[in-house]
C-alpha cells in the first residue's frame, strides 16, 4: 500500500490527506483514519480474496485486551518517557492539550520542550471532568453514541469487459447507510455482484482474448535488458500457479523468458485454455461452456455446449495384429469428438516395439512418421483442435483430444523389432448423420418459482422435445422455433404482506414532550396456519412505510426508570431475550423507591434475534453414477441464510443432510472367456482360438456383444508354436557341423504391400534369426541354413489400360472393306504411356470388316457409310459368369482363400472405360498367401459405360478493354455435353481447349493526349448525405479539349463523388419526469430540444416546428384520500402556580377516522395543541441541608451542603417543595462550601518494595533478591519506618530442573527409578525439552514429542476418490462432494497424530511409528505422508500437516520430499521458522514422502 503522498494516491484526491499512511507525522498529520487511497487499496486486497485469512478465528488462545483507555494507564508524563526516555515529562509551557505532546528533556524545561508531532493518549485527563478523545479535550460523560453501519442501495450495472465470448457487468453499493461511526460494526454480506454479458462466442477469425491484453504491450520493452525494442508478446500458460492464473503473465515471442505485466487480466478472461472458468476481479470464478458466470453448463460428448448427447454415437473397436511398418487401425472423421486411443504394452514396460501415429487424410504424417517417435508429452495441433499424447516412454501409450476434429486422420501402429502383438483400443464421437430429427416447446413442463412472496403468479417453464420419442432435449434444439405463451396459475395465495410494529422504544423527554422510535419491519402473514414471518423489507415496498418515530409526553410529576444499556442476546437467531438493569429516578436524577415509578411499566426483558437461522439446504441428486452395478448419486448440500450462502459452519453439522447416497443399477455385463483350444499346427508357427461371450448376472446369461464395452474386448485368437518342425536331411556332413546344445532357425513375418500399385515393384518382410526359445539370434547362427529372401518383385496389376478410339469409316464406299481404329495405352490420369505399361494380352483389336451395299448402286456412293458398329467376334463372358463378385470369397481346399474389395471409380468419365478392384489371396487369419487356385480367381477389372464424352463449346469474342495501345477481349468457353450438360474443365481435353482471352487493338495510342479535372463543386446538401461534382475533358498536348476517345487508352477519372454536409439537426426527448401531483390529475414534463449531432445542442428553429414532439401531458394517479384535523381533551395544566402551559393531542386522520402521518392534513389549518392557563404568582424559598463531615482528618479540608431554591406549594393542606431554577429565589444564596482546619497532619512513612529479581543459579537452589526502602507519603527517604515491620530483601530459591539432567528416558529410568509413561524434562543438543516417555516397564523406553497442537494441524491423508476422467482437474483443484468420480482406492486412508517418536541419536522423526496415531478411515498413513489416485492432470488431493508449535523442536533445512508413482506432483508449503508444513500431493496413482525414507530430520529451537 503506498504511502498518502505518493504519485498514485494523487487520482485519489489524496495530495494533502496525511492519516494512518502519512509518510511522516506532521502537525496536520490525522492518524486515527485511513485515507481515501488507503481505503482503496485495502477493498481492492479484500475483493480480490486475499483476507479470506481473516475468517480463521484463531481457536489455540484468546487475548485480553485492556477495557480502560490508554491515557487512564499511562499518565502524560509517562507518554514523554515512553516517547523521549526515563525523566521526560510534558511541557509546562506548550498549551496544545491532546493535540500535539510537546515534552521536555530530564534536564529541565530550559533545554526547551520538543515534539514527535504524536497526540496525547485517548482517555489522558486533560482538565478536571475531561479527557483526550480524538486529539480533543471533551467531557468524561460525552460519550459519542455507537453507529452501526448499513448498506446503501446497489448501483446500476456497469458496462460490459468484452465485445463477445462472455463479459462481466460489476455494481456495488457501499456502507453509507449509515456508515458506521465510533466503534460501529462494519456492514457484513457483498460489496460487489456481477453477472455475464455479450455471451455469445467470438469469430473464429478473433485473436484470443489474453493474446489481445499481451499483444497491447507489443513494443514496451520496460527497460529489460535483452529484450529488442519490437518486442512481441504472447500469453504464458505452463508454469503459472493456480492462484495466480488471472494475472497477466505474458512471454517474449521466440523466447522462453516470461514477466507478470499486470495485476490481474480484464474480467471474463478465461483461467487457462484447458477450462471454462473465468476471471473476475483477480479471482477464478466457475463459469459454464456457455461463458455464462456460476452456470454448470458443459460440453457433451458430442462437443455441443449444454448438449444431451442425442447428436452423435460412440464408434469403439481394437487392433491386434502386427504386420512389419506401418498399419492402419482406423480411419477417424472429421466432425469426431471425444478421441480416445490407447495402446497397452505388450510386456508391462514402456518399450514393446509397437508405436502409435496420426497421418492426414493425404498420407502426410502429424505424428510418429519416418520411423521416428516421440518418446516425450507433447501437444499436435490438428485445425482449431488439440491432440495431446503422452509420449512413447509409457506403458499405456495414449493420444486423446475433447475437442471437434475438422478434418479427417487416420490412426496407425508402427510395428518393429520383436513384431509383438499390439493391443490398441479406440473410442470416439461421430455425428448422427440420420434424417432431421424434428423438435418443439411442450408448454407443460415444470412449475417455476413464484414471482412473489405473497399474491404472486408462477409460470410453467416450456422445455425442447424430440419429436420421435417424446425426449426432453438441449433449449438450443429448438433455438429457431418461436416459444408459445407460458401457461400461468396464482401461487402464495394464503399469505399476504404487511408492515408490523414490533416495539416502541422510551420516550427521549422524561419530564414534557419527546420521541420514540418505532421498530418497523416486513411480516409475512400466513392466514390459514395464523403465523407471522420476518421478511426482507424490500418485500413490502409497495405498501408505504409507517412512520418510524412518534411524539411523546414524560410525566413531570412522577419518577420514572432509568435503564442501563441492553446486554447481548441469548441467540443470535430463532428468537431469544435480552435484559437491562432498571433504577427509579427523578429528573434530578436522585435515585427514588421503585414504588416510585410503579404506574409506569418497567421493560428490562424483550425478545431479541426474531428471524430464522441459517437452514441446511439441498439440491437435487445427480444421475446414479454408474450405468450398471451399484454406484453413487450425489447432490450440493449447504449453509443459507435468506438469499445468501453461507460457510457450513454457521450451520448445525448434527442435522446435515446427506450429499451421497448409493444407487441400484441393472447388472453390468462383462466380457467371459472360454481356455485356449489347440494349436493348429503340431509344429512350428499356427494359432489357437478361443471363445469371447459377452455375459450379465448371477447365472451367466449370453447377451449380444453390443452390450460389453468393444474397447476392453479380449483377444480371440493367438499365435502359438509347439516345437520347431525337424529340418529335412542334410549331407552327413552337414548334420555333424550344427550345434546340438541350440537349435536356430530362420523365422520371416508377413509380406509388405508392393511398393507400386501398378506395374512392377518391390515388397519386404522381416527376417530373423531364432533360437529354440524363440528369441532373436545372431543372424551368424543360422548361416547353417539357406536364408529366406526379405525382398522380392512384384506386380499388382498393369500401370496401364488399353483405350480404343473411334472406328474409322470403311475402307470402301461400296462392297467388302476395312474399319480401322486407334489403341492407345492410359494410366490412371488419363495421360498416353509407352505401350509396354499395358498388358498385350488384352490389346483390343484395332481393324475389322465392314461391308457397304453393292458397288452396282453408285447413286448412294457420296454418302459416307457408318461400319458396323461392333466387332465381328463378340467380347468373352467374364470368368465365373456373374460380374457381381462382391457375394463372398471363394474357396478353395486348404484354408486358403481368394478375398475381394469393392470396385473402384470407372477409369473414364464418358465413352467407356474400365473399372478394377483388388483381388488377394489370403489364410484363415488373414494373413498374405500365395497359393490360391488360379482358376478361381475372381475378375479384377470389367468395363464400364458412362455415355457420350463432353465436348468445348464456346461463345463470341467481348468488347476490347481499349481502344489502343494493346486491350484484351474474353469469351465464354465451356465443357459441356451435346446435351447442355456442363462438366470441370478435366473432363474435356485439356490441349485442345480454345483460348478463351486474346488481346486486341495492338495499334498505339496517341501520346499526346490526357484526362484533365476541374474542381469538385460544393456538397448538393447541407446537411445529411449528397454529392460533388466536376468537369472531365480529354486535353491534347498543347492544352486543347479533343474528343474523349484520344483518352480512352487511359483510365478516366470520377466525375462524381458522395459527401456529407455534417448531421441533420432533428428534435430529440428526454425521459417522462414524474407526475405533477402523488394523487388526482396533474401533468408531467419532459425536456425537448433541437440536436445537432454528437455533443451540440442546436437552436429550436433549426429543426422543422411542425414536427416538435410535446413536452407536457396530462397524468393521473389514484383518487387523493380526504384527511382532517381531530383534537382530544386539554390535559391538566403543567404548574400550580406562574406562568404555565396546558396540552392537548391533535392527530391527522382519514376519511375512516384511522391516524396517519401529519403531513397529509394541512398544516396551515391545524388547531392549537398549547395554550398558557392563567396561574396565581409563585413564592419561592432557598432550602439548606446539614454540613458534612471536613473532608480531611488533618490539616486544611472543606464542608459541603446542599442549597436549592424551591417553590412553595400554598394550595395544598401542608407545603411541597419542588425544585426550581435558582434564579426565582429571592437574595444571594447560601454558599454550600467552607473550609475547616483540623490541625498539623503528622509526617508518615511506610516500606516500599520492587519486584524480585532472577534466580542466581539456572538449576539447583540459589538466591534472589529484592530492593526495600523506607519512603514518605512525598516519596521521600525516611528513617521513621518500624525495623521489625521491614520485608525479606533476600530469599532462596529453586530451579524446577535438576542439575545433572537425563538425556534419555533410559537414564530417567536408571537416574530418578520412575517405571510410569510421562511426561519429562530431558536434556536434548543442549537445551531442555518436555518430552514423553514411553514403555518405562521395559528395558528400551522410547521417546516421543507430545504435539500441542494436538491432531487437528498433524494428520496425513491417502484421498480415496479417483476420478471417471483423470485427464481433467475439476473445480480448480477444489474437492466437491458432487464430483463426478468413486471412492474406490485400496490404499486410501487418515491417520492424526497426537505424539510422534524421536530417535534422539539421528534427532529424526520417526514416521512410521503409529503408536499415538487416531486412524479414522481405510489404512494406516505415516506421518508427513500424503497421495491420491485422483487425477493424471497435476491435481493433488492427499493432504498432510505437520505442526511443531510449543515444542521446541523445527524442521530441519535440508528436509525434503520426493513424488513416487505415476504423473506424481507435490506442492509442499513450509513457515520460514520450519515449526509448521503442510503438503498437498497426488498423481495416478502418486504420493509423497519424507526423503529419508522413514525419518524426518528435525533441529532444537
Amino acid at each position: 500500500m503506498p504511502h498518502d503522498d505518493n504519485n498514485k494516491c494523487k487520482e485519489d484526491g489524496g495530495k494533502n490527506q496525511q492519516h494512518v499512511m502519512a509518510p511522516t507525522l506532521n502537525f496536520y498529520t490525522n492518524p486515527w483514519m485511513w485515507s481515501k487511497c488507503s481505503r482503496k487499496y485495502i477493498t481492492e486486497f479484500l475483493d480480490t480474496g486475499y483476507g479470506e485469512c481473516l475468517l480463521d478465528e484463531p481457536v489455540s488462545r484468546t487475548y485480553t485486551l485492556p477495557q480502560q483507555l490508554p491515557g487512564v494507564i499511562y499518565d502524560v508524563n509517562k507518554q514523554c518517557e515512553l516517547i523521549f526516555g526515563p525523566g521526560s515529562q510534558v511541557c509546562p509551557y506548550m498549551q496544545m492539550q491532546c493535540r500535539r505532546l510537546w515534552c521536555i528533556s530530564s534536564d529541565g524545561a530550559h533545554k526547551g520542550c520538543r515534539t514527535q508531532h504524536t497526540p496525547w493518549a485517548d482517555g489522558t485527563e486533560c482538565e478536571p471532568g475531561k479527557h483526550c478523545k480524538f486529539g480533543v479535550c471533551v467531557p468524561k460523560e460525552r460519550e459519542a453514541p455507537v453507529t452501526d453501519g448499513a448498506w446503501g442501495s446497489w448501483s446500476p450495472f456497469g458496462s460490459c469487459s468484452r465485445t463477445c465470448g462472455g463479459g462481466i457487468k460489476t455494481a456495488v453499493r457501499e456502507c453509507n447507510r449509515p456508515e458506521p461511526k465510533n466503534g460501529g460494526k462494519y456492514c457484513v454480506g457483498r460489496r460487489m455482484k456481477f453477472k455475464s454479458c455479450n455471451t455469445e462466442p467470438c469469430s473464429k477469425l478473433k485473436k484470443d482474448f489474453r493474446d489481445e491484453q499481451c499483444a497491447d504491450f507489443d513494443g514496451k520493452h520496460f527497460n529489460i535488458n535483452g529484450l529488442p525494442p519490437n518486442v512481441r508478446w504472447v500469453p504464458k500458460y505452463s508454469g503459472i500457479l493456480m492462484k495466480d492464473r488471472c494475472k497477466l503473465f505474458c512471454r517474449v515471442a521466440g523466447n522462453t523468458a516470461y514477466y507478470q505485466l499486470r495485476d490481474r487480466v480484464v474480467d471474463g478472461t478465461p483461467c487457462g485454455p484447458d477450462t471454462n472458468d473465468i476471471c473476475v476481479q483477480g479471482l477464478c470464478r466457475q463459469a459454464g461452456c456457455d461463458h455464462v458466470l456460476n452456470s454448470k453448463a458443459r460440453r457433451d460428448k458430442c462437443g455441443v455446449c449444454g448438449g444431451d448427447n442425442s447428436s452423435c454415437k460412440t464408434v469403439a473397436g481394437t487392433f491386434n495384429t502386427v504386420h512389419y511398418g506401418y498399419n492402419t487401425v482406423v480411419r477417424i472423421p472429421a466432425g469426431a469428438t471425444n478421441i480416445d486411443v490407447r495402446q497397452h504394452s505388450y510386456s508391462g514396460k514402456p518399450e514393446d516395439d509397437n508405436y502409435l501415429a496420426l497421418s492426414n487424410s493425404h498420407g502426410a504424417f502429424i505424428l510418429n512418421g519416418d520411423f521416428v517417435v516421440s518418446m516425450f508429452k507433447r501437444e499436435i495441433k490438428v485445425g482449431n483442435a488439440v491432440i495431446e499424447y503422452s509420449g512413447s516412454d509409457n506403458t499405456i501409450e495414449r493420444i486423446n483430444s475433447t475437442e471437434r476434429i475438422e478434418q479427417e486422420i487416420v490412426l496407425q501402429i508402427l510395428s518393429v523389432g520383436n513384431l509383438y502383438n499390439p493391443d490398441v483400443r479406440y473410442t470416439f464421437n461421430i455425428p448422427i448423420e440420420d434424417k432431421p430429427q424434428q423438435y418443439y416447446w411442450n408448454i407443460y413442463g415444470p412449475w417455476q418459482a413464484c414471482s412473489k412472496l405473497c399474491q404472486g403468479e408462477r409460470k410453467r417453464k416450456p422445455i425442447c422435445t424430440r419429436e420421435s420419442d417424446q425426449l426432453m432435449v438441449s433449449d438450443q434444439r429448438c433455438d429457431r422455433i418461436p416459444q408459445p405463451a407460458p401457461v400461468t396459475e396464482p401461487c402464495s395465495t394464503e399469505c399476504e404482506l404487511r408492515w408490523h410494529i414490533a416495539r416502541k422504544s422510551e420516550c427521549t423527554a422524561q419530564c414534557g414532550l419527546g420521541y420514540r422510535t418505532l421498530d418497523v419491519y416486513c411480516t409475512k402473514y400466513s392466514r390459514s396456519e395464523g403465523k407471522t414471518e420476518k421478511v426482507d423489507d424490500r418485500f413490502c415496498s409497495g405498501q408505504t412505510k409507517p412512520n418510524t418515530r412518534e411524539k411523546c409526553f414524560g410525566d413531570c410529576n412522577v419518577g420514572g426508570w432509568r435503564y442501563s444499556a441492553w446486554s447481548d442476546c441469548s441467540k443470535s437467531c430463532g428468537g431469544g431475550t435480552r435484559r437491562r438493569r432498571a433504577i427509579c429516578v427523578n429528573t434530578l436524577n436522585d435515585v427514588l423507591d421503585d414504588s416510585k415509578c410503579s404506574q409506569q411499566e418497567k421493560l428490562i426483558v424483550e425478545r431479541c434475534s426474531d428471524f430464522l437461522c441459517p437452514q441446511w439446504k439441498t439440491g437435487d441428486w445427480s444421475e446414479c453414477l454408474v450405468t450398471c452395478g451399484k454406484g453413487h448419486k450425489h447432490r450440493q448440500t449447504w449453509c443459507q441464510f435468506g438469499e445468501d450462502r453461507l460457510n457450513d459452519r454457521f450451520c448445525d453439522p448434527e442435522s446435515k443432510p446427506n450429499s451421497v447416497q448409493t444407487c441400484q443399477q441393472q447388472e453390468c455385463a462383462a466380457w467371459q472367456v472360454g481356455p485356449w483350444g489347440q494349436c493348429t499346427m503340431t509344429c512350428g508357427q499356427g494359432y489357437q482360438m478361443r471363445a469371447v461371450k459377452c455375459v450379465v448376472g448371477a447365472y451367466v446369461s449370453v447377451v449380444d456383444d453390443n452390450a460389453c464395452n468393444a474397447a476392453t474386448r479380449p483377444t480371440d485368437t493367438q499365435d502359438c508354436e509347439i516345437a520347431a518342425c525337424p529340418l529335412h536331411p542334410a549331407a552327413p556332413e552337414t548334420k555333424r557341423s550344427m550345434p546340438s546344445v541350440h537349435r536356430t532357425q530362420w523365422r520371416f513375418g508377413s509380406w509388405t504391400p508392393c511398393s507400386m500399385t501398378c506395374g512392377k515393384g518391390t515388397r519386404m518382410r522381416y527376417v530373423s534369426c531364432r533360437d529354440d526359445q524363440g528369441s532373436v539370434a545372431d543372424e551368424a547362427a543360422c548361416f547353417h541354413l539357406p536364408k529366406p529372401s526379405a525382398t522380392e518383385v512384384c506386380s499388382v496389376t498393369p500401370c496401364g489400360q488399353w483405350k480404343a478410339l473411334e472406328w474409322s469409316s470403311c475402307s470402301v464406299t461400296c462392297g467388302q472393306g476395312k474399319a480401322t481404329r486407334q489403341v492407345v495405352c492410359l494410366n490412371f490420369s488419363d495421360q498416353v504411356v509407352d505401350r509396354s505399361e499395358c498388358d498385350p494380352d488384352d490389346l483390343p483389336a484395332t481393324d475389322q470388316d465392314c461391308s457397304v451395299s453393292s458397288c452396282q448402286n453408285t447413286h448412294d456412293s457420296g454418302r459416307p457409310i457408318h461400319p458396323f458398329p461392333y466387332p465381328e467376334h463378340p467380347p468373352k463372358p467374364h470368368p465365373g459368369g456373374n460380374l457381381n463378385q462382391n457375394a463372398g470369397p471363394a474357396h478353395i481346399p486348404g484354408g486358403n482363400q481368394w478375398r475381394i474389395g469393392p470396385w473402384g471409380a470407372c477409369s473414364s468419365t464418358c465413352a467407356g472405360g474400365f473399372q478394377r478392384r483388388a483381388v488377394v489371396c489370403q489364410d484363415e487369419n488373414g494373413y498374405t498367401a500365395s497359393n490360391c487356385d488360379e482358376k478361381a480367381k475372381p475378375v479384377e477389372q470389367r468395363s464400364c459405360e458412362s455415355g457420350p464424352c463432353p465436348q468445348w463449346a464456346y461463345g463470341s469474342w467481348g468488347e476490347c478493354t481499349k481502344s489502343c495501345g494493346a486491350g484484351t477481349r474474353t469469351r465464354l468457353v465451356v465443357c459441356q455435353r451435346p446435351n447442355g450438360e456442363r462438366f470441370p474443365d478435366l473432363s474435356c481435353e485439356i490441349l485442345d481447349k480454345p483460348p478463351d482471352r486474346e488481346q486486341c487493338n495492338m495499334q498505339d495510342c496517341p501520346r499526346d493526349a490526357a484526362w484533365n479535372a476541374g474542381p469538385w463543386s460544393s456538397c448538393s446538401a447541407s446537411c445529411g448525405r449528397g454529392h460533388k461534382q466536376r468537369n472531365v475533358h480529354c486535353l491534347s498536348k498543347e492544352g486543347n479539349r479533343v474528343e474523349n476517345d484520344y483518352c480512352k487508352h487511359l483510365a478516366k477519372p470520377n466525375v462524381q463523388r458522395k459527401c456529407r454536409g455534417g448531421r441533420c439537426p432533428k428534435w430529440k426527448t428526454g425521459d417522462w419526469g414524474q407526475c405533477s401531483v402523488s394523487c388526482g390529475r396533474g401533468i408531467q414534463q419532459r425536456n425537448v430540444y433541437c440536436h445537432a449531432g454528437t455533443q451540440k445542442t442546436a437552436r429550436e428553429t433549426d429543426c422543422y416546428q411542425f414536427t416538435r414532439p410535446v413536452s407536457e401531458q396530462e397524468c393521473s394517479s389514484a383518487e387523493c384520500p380526504r384527511y382532517s384535523w381531530e383534537v382530544e381533551e386539554w390535559q391538566a395544566c403543567m404548574k400550580t402556580c406562574g406562568e404555565g402551559s396546558r396540552y392537548r393531542k391533535v392527530v391527522c386522520v382519514n376519511q375512516n377516522n384511522q391516524e396517519e402521518d401529519s403531513v397529509n392534513c394541512d398544516a396551515s389549518k391545524r388547531p392549537s395543541d398549547r395554550e398558557s392557563c392563567n396561574l396565581p404568582p409563585c413564592e419561592y424559598v432557598w432550602i439548606t441541608g446539614e454540613w458534612s463531615e471536613c473532608s480531611v482528618t488533618c490539616g486544611k479540608g472543606y464542608k459541603q451542603r446542599l442549597v436549592s431554591c424551591s417553590e412553595i406549594y400554598t394550595e395544598k393542606d401542608h407545603y411541597e417543595y419542588g425544585y426550581q431554577n435558582t434564579d426565582n429565589c429571592p437574595g444571594t444564596q447560601p454558599p454550600n462550601v467552607h473550609t475547616c482546619y483540623l490541625g498539623e497532619c503528622p509526617v508518615l512513612a511506610t516500606w516500599r518494595v520492587g519486584n524480585w529479581g532472577s534466580c542466581s543459579v539456572t538449576c539447583g537452589i540459589g538466591v534472589m533478591h529484592r530492593s526495600v526502602q523506607c519512603l514518605t507519603n512525598d516519596d521521600q527517604a525516611s528513617s521513621l519506618c518500624h525495623a521489625d515491620l521491614k520485608p525479606e530483601e533476600r530469599r532462596t530459591c529453586h530451579n524446577i530442573y535438576d542439575c545433572e539432567l537425563p538425556s534419555s528416558c533410559q537414564d530417567v529410568k536408571r537416574l530418578k527409578g520412575v517405571i510410569e509413561d510421562g511426561e519429562y524434562y530431558l536434556k536434548v543438543k543442549g537445551r531442555i525439552l518436555k518430552i514423553y516417555c514411553a514403555g518405562m516397564q521395559t528395558d528400551s523406553p522410547k521417546e516421543y514429542v507430545t504435539l500441542v497442537s494436538g491432531y487437528a494441524e498433524n494428520f496425513s491423508e491417502v484421498y480415496g476418490y479417483r476420478l471417471h476422467n483423470p485427464t481433467e482437474c475439476p473445480y480448480n483443484g477444489s474437492r466437491r462432494e458432487d464430483c463426478q468420480c468413486r471412492k474406490d482406492y485400496t490404499a486410501a486412508g487418515f491417520s492424526a497424530f497426537s505424539k510422534v517418536r524421536l530417535d534422539l541419536n539421528t534427532m529424526q522423526i520417526i514416521t512410521t511409528d503409529l503408536q499415538f496415531a487416531r486412524t479414522h478411515d481405510g489404512r494406516p498413513v505415516p506421518y508427513a505422508t500424503a497421495g491420491d489416485c485422483y487425477s493424471a492432470a497435476k491435481c493433488p488431493q492427499g493432504r498432510f500437516s505437520i505442526d511443531l508449535y510449543r515444542t521446541g523442536l523445527s524442521l530441519t533445512e535440508t528436509a525434503k520430499w520426493i513424488s513416487q508413482g505415476n504423473y506424481a506432483v507435490s506442492e509442499i508449503q513450509k513457515s520460514p521458522d520450519g515449526t509448521k508444513v503442510v503438503g498437498k500431493c497426488g498423481g495416478y496413482c502418486g504420493k509423497c514422502t519424507p526423503s529419508s525414507g522413514t525419518g524426518l530430520e528435525v533441529q532444537v529451537l
